[in-house]
């Protein structure tokens, strides 16, 4: 029977595991089923990038966390069954993202993830 404290949602290691590009933490924070939503200029609402499964997120997180970026999480509001937060990262040509990210969450672990991202449009090439 699984305890109250392993089935709660601890933010500090999604915060951590982003901000220092640790891409298996942040893999084992997501539910095996899990479902990715990615919405910016090159992917908008009707046609997001939407991934399913902890293998296709895992691929997408260790591509991102091998990138020399920065990032840092802020402005975030976590409760039992949800948590949101702005992302905010730097490439070392000077170029910027932001994220708007919205987790929904279920026995502890992130279920369904949807992001809201836009780029520098000057500095960037593509994003």
């Amino acid at each position: 029977m699984a305890t109250a404290a392993s089935d709660s949602f601890d933010f500090g290691d999604l915060k951590r595991a982003l901000e220092q590009s640790d891409a298996d933490t942040l893999v084992r924070l997501y539910a095996d089923d899990a479902e990715m939503v990615i919405v910016d200029r090159n992917r908008p609402p009707s046609s997001p990038m939407t991934l399913k499964g902890r293998e296709a997120i895992a691929a997408f997180w260790r591509d991102v966390c091998s990138r020399d970026m920065s990032h840092r999480v802020g402005h975030e509001v976590v409760g039992a069954e949800r948590a949101a937060f702005v992302e905010e990262c730097a490439y070392p040509d000077g170029c910027h993202v932001m994220s708007a990210m919205t987790l929904d969450l279920r026995g502890g672990r992130i279920a369904r993830h949807l992001t809201v991202q836009a780029w520098d449009e000057v500095s960037c090439a593509t994003g």
